[in-house]
């Protein structure tokens, strides 16, 4: 019975040894597996942590390299460069007017000139000439043309009623009177045909009265045509706002024709008040077919053969002597003001056929009597005022 026992206890102790043996191998792997696991996670976030800063710092690169750029563009490194002219056009918008100033080289981008106006405000500029320097800060740029563009340099003159065309190429000519333009360059121009009013028959070449007698304010830097055209203008302007149109219907005359009437009543009036007094002779003359005895016309006619003024010949079949040629002459004789062009289109109501000089500070008598104008005009010769 003894062998019995301890054979069942030898048994027995090697069955619990295999057991205990087994737990621990158990508790053994199973620990080892809690290891491995915990051992992956934490090298996997130290990869995700890392991911992120690099993240970070790449973001933080492109950032800091954003503004350096954007810093760059809104004020570039250095001193802006000489100032040059930029002339804003009429109507620009501010995207015009970046695009401008990046295509002169006065700011580097036009993206970032719409960007920091969308942020910061500023504009609409006015239109005009500016003085502004290549590579030049955005917030400068916008200063100076918030302060509005540089004054105009002008320079004025004036052109005198009743002078001949030639007389008016002399005054721009005159360094001191004018503008002291160059006179060969005038006459060349008008000799081109360049200059031409549009109210001029097609084949009139003629430009005598179609530049307008005013006084003038133009660009300091205006030259030779940009003037003879602004005259041209301002005739065309000054027959548009009287209605130079209606005489047609009113009169039966072209707007060319009331530029010939309105100089005929220049050269032979000193008086304001006569002006629509005369118009109304020369109409009633016309109408009647009776040449209109305009002296004036005859001395136009002396200058174009060369001869002096004084020396007038009655007798000439030119048709700018109307002592005997009935009707207008083809061309104005002097360049007619605004109250003779006036007085052209406006004249008044009146039976006259005569008009008598009758005092030296050009006073007329005026009067549809035969005998009347006869003996107007010898009152006329006894004052020694000039009537033949």
């Amino acid at each position: 019975m003894t062998r019995y026992h301890d054979d069942y206890d030898e048994a027995h102790d090697e069955a619990y040894d295999d057991a205990a043996h087994d737990d621990v191998d158990a508790h053994e792997y199973e620990d080892e597996g809690d290891y491995d696991e915990l051992r992956r996670g934490s090298s996997r976030g130290r990869r995700v942590l890392t991911v992120v800063l690099v993240l970070v710092l790449v973001l933080a690169v492109a950032a800091a390299g954003t503004f350096v750029w954007l810093q760059r563009q809104l004020d570039p490194p250095g001193e802006p460069g000489e100032a040059q002219e930029i002339v804003v056009p009429e109507g620009s918008t501010s995207d015009d007017l970046g695009k401008l100033l990046a295509a002169e080289g006065v700011i580097s981008s036009n993206f970032v000139w719409g960007w920091y106006l969308r942020i910061n405000g500023g504009g609409p500029f006015q239109a005009g000439t500016y003085e502004l320097g290549a590579n030049s800060a955005v917030p400068n740029v916008i200063e100076l043309l918030e302060a509005g563009p540089a004054p105009i340099e002008e320079r004025s003159f004036t052109v005198p009623e009743g002078l001949l065309v030639t007389e008016i190429l002399d005054r721009l000519a005159d360094p001191e009177a004018g503008l002291g333009f160059d006179r060969a360059t005038l006459q060349q121009l008008l000799d081109s045909g360049q200059i031409r009013w549009q109210g001029q028959p097609a084949e009139q070449p003629s430009t005598e009265g179609i530049l307008f007698p005013e006084t003038y304010r133009i660009d300091a830097e205006a030259d030779e045509q940009a003037v003879l055209e602004l005259l041209v203008a301002q005739l065309d302007s000054v027959m548009t706002e009287l209605d130079v149109g209606s005489a047609q219907e009113r009169f039966n005359l072209s707007p060319y024709e009331v530029l010939v009437v309105a100089s005929l009543i220049e050269e032979e009036t000193k008086v304001d008040e006569e002006r629509p007094m005369v118009a109304r002779v020369i109409y009633n003359r016309l109408s009647e077919g009776i040449p209109l005895g305009i002296d004036a016309t005859s001395r136009y006619e002396a200058l174009l053969a060369n001869r002096d003024r004084s020396e007038l010949d009655f007798e000439s079949t030119s048709p700018y002597n109307t002592r005997r040629i009935a009707g207008l002459p083809p061309t104005p004789i002097a360049a007619p003001g605004r109250a003779s062009i006036e007085a052209a289109l406006n004249p008044v109501d009146g039976p006259w056929i005569y008009y008598v000089l009758e005092d030296a500070e050009g006073n007329h008598f005026f009067t549809e009597s035969d005998s009347e104008f006869l003996a107007a005009k010898e009152r006329c010769r006894q004052a020694d005022l000039g009537c033949g």
